[in-house]
């Protein structure tokens, strides 16, 4: 169907998505949620597409289709949290600080890794043992700063 199909022939397409992808053909059926997900979408476009508002909106390439107090058919892209544009901005705004402190903080985590290597050399062994001691710090340490952020998150 392309565009400049009638209102019948979008109704018609839509009546045959209806008989084929209806979640009570599906129940019990483990593509049930797929199913119904699909379902969820051909609704959303039939809805655009059988109004000649929103269709003209989605015609010309808007993003925003609600017309006459309806609803989008997804979220709007924007400057989200975790957006790809919002992580670069933020490592190129940390980097004259990185510049400015970052001496200073790797100064620090040296020092910090020299005073937990020379407290663990009197431990007996091979420099394995200190490896393996220092592995699993570093192991704790990561684990703890993805269990922060993911608190965050949630």
């Amino acid at each position: 169907m392309g565009k400049n199909a009638t209102l019948a022939e979008i109704r018609a397409a839509y009546r045959d998505l209806v008989a084929r992808y209806h979640p009570d053909k599906h129940s019990g059926n483990p593509l049930e949620g797929l199913a119904a997900e699909k379902m969820a979408e051909i609704n959303r476009a039939y809805e655009i597409l059988s109004d000649p508002q929103r269709r003209a909106a989605y015609d010309r390439g808007e993003r925003d289709f609600r017309g006459a107090g309806g609803v989008p058919p997804w979220p709007r892209p924007g400057l989200g949290r975790n957006s790809r544009a919002v992580k670069i901005i933020a490592v190129l705004m940390a980097l004259p600080l990185l510049f400015r402190f970052g001496r200073g903080l790797f100064g620090l985590l040296a020092t910090l890794c020299r005073a937990v290597y020379e407290s663990l050399q009197g431990l007996r062994g091979t420099p394995v043992a200190l490896g393996v001691v220092l592995g699993g710090v570093v192991l704790v340490v990561v684990l703890l700063v993805r269990r922060r952020l993911k608190a965050k998150r949630g």
